[in-house]
């Protein structure tokens, strides 16, 4: 009879343990997903400043493909699917910009349009 009070004894204090455990998991990955989108924020908005530079084209068009990309590759890094939208929509509008169409008046119209993907992305990021 003791010894069968002991294991259900044992097996309270386990379960206990383990659903802390759970408790614990839970919370530092929601910990670190919120370090991680934070993380991810910043650099987002790093990337977002990229300014073209009309009077060089082939420059830019080189700059631009590479931001487009590294803003990309930052949305396959998050779960948070505002997010995600929010980048590949940025990386879409610098994916714009190519020798061809970089003129003056391109990247003035250009840029007026890019504020409303950057502030589409600063509101995913809060």
């Amino acid at each position: 009879m003791r010894a069968r009070f002991m294991a259900v004894v044992a097996t309270a204090v386990l379960a206990t343990a383990l659903t802390g455990c759970d408790s614990v998991k839970e919370a530092t990955s929601s910990a670190s997903n919120a370090a991680d989108k934070a993380g991810i924020c910043v650099e987002a908005v790093r990337l977002a400043g990229f300014n073209p530079d009309a009077s060089n084209p082939e420059k830019t068009a080189q700059e631009a493909e590479k931001t487009a990309t590294d803003l990309t590759a930052l949305a396959e890094k998050t779960a948070d699917t505002s997010l995600k939208d929010a980048l590949n929509g940025m990386s879409a509008k610098v994916n714009e910009l190519s020798t061809a169409t970089i003129s003056p008046a391109t990247v003035t119209a250009w840029a007026k349009e890019k504020v409303s993907a950057v502030d589409t992305l600063s509101q995913a990021c809060l």
